[in-house]
């Protein structure tokens, strides 16, 4: 009776509420847009506005029409899951099982979906080297370098407020043994990931960072729910009985787009794991 008993609502819920509260890159981007997505090539309005100049006053004022700075995302990205599930109705009625299933679900998704969002480092309006031009991190010159990475931020006008960086693992541990990072009295109500604070920076850690091998890492610094525009629909949650098998099967699809909305506000860092010196 798994299949007759199956509830999708129940499935897309709790998956969509692991999947937000793992998520790195994605918590940090601009998710305000406008329309229904249905399915792969489907467009969606980002909302967003332009920026706002002065005028020398000399007894009158001019009015400048609004600059609507909104960009249509096209949905280009789909990926289902397909699982077989031999008693479907015990993981349902096991609030336990039920949250193995959709955490299992939810991070399978989530790690394309995060992947996807690292890639966008190739779009960065500001680079600091580049894939044959890697700079070596180690503790001594961490703090200069992710320094340098603000300054940049701050000559191209980019926002004080807002500012994130997306570090790989062991980028964050050269942070860390560096004694750069200040934890805030609210981490515990900030997203998956969160670190602490550097020079004006809320520092995450992903493991999707970008990166060949050990050759080169592409970690990303930019303005939060701003800079990146993001839209995904979770659907088509679905139960079957399996032809040939004594067991169900459950699947589920997420359907997915991002836009760069501000080059000028996203930076990466070509960098690699340098060897520390010895004591």
């Amino acid at each position: 009776m798994g299949v007759q008993n199956f509830i999708p609502t129940l499935w897309s819920d709790l998956t969509l509420d692991k999947y937000t509260e793992r998520a790195v890159f994605r918590s940090l981007l601009n998710t305000s847009y406008e329309g229904e997505i249905k399915t792969k090539g489907d467009e969606v309005k980002i909302n967003s506005i332009g920026d706002v100049e002065t005028s020398a006053y000399s007894g009158t004022v001019t009015y400048t029409e609004f600059d609507d700075y909104s960009r249509t995302l096209k949905i280009d990205q789909d990926y289902y899951v397909a699982k077989e599930i031999p008693d479907l109705d015990k993981v349902q009625m096991t609030p336990k099982l039920m949250g193995d299933w959709t955490g299992k679900i939810a991070d399978a998704f989530l790690r394309n979906v995060e992947a996807f969002i690292a890639a966008k480092y190739s779009e960065a309006g500001i680079t600091s080297g580049s894939t044959t031009s890697v700079t070596s991190i180690t503790t001594a010159n961490v703090i200069s370098k992710i320094a340098d990475i603000g300054t940049s931020l701050d000559e191209a006008d980019a926002p004080d407020t807002g500012r994130v960086a997306i570090v790989p693992p062991w980028l964050a541990k050269k942070m860390s043994l560096a004694g750069i990072l200040r934890d805030t009295s609210n981490s515990a109500i900030l997203s998956s990931g969160y670190l602490g604070e550097f020079q004006g920076f809320k520092v995450y850690k992903s493991n999707r960072i970008t990166h060949s091998s050990t050759t080169w890492y592409a970690p990303m610094f930019f303005i939060a729910n701003d800079t990146i525009a993001f839209a995904e629909q979770l659907m088509d949650f679905e139960s079957m009985r399996l032809e040939g098998k004594f067991s169900d099967g459950v699947r589920g699809r997420i359907v997915y787009g991002g836009k760069v909305l501000r080059p000028e506000s996203l930076a990466v860092l070509y960098c690699a794991e340098g060897a520390e010196s010895a004591i």
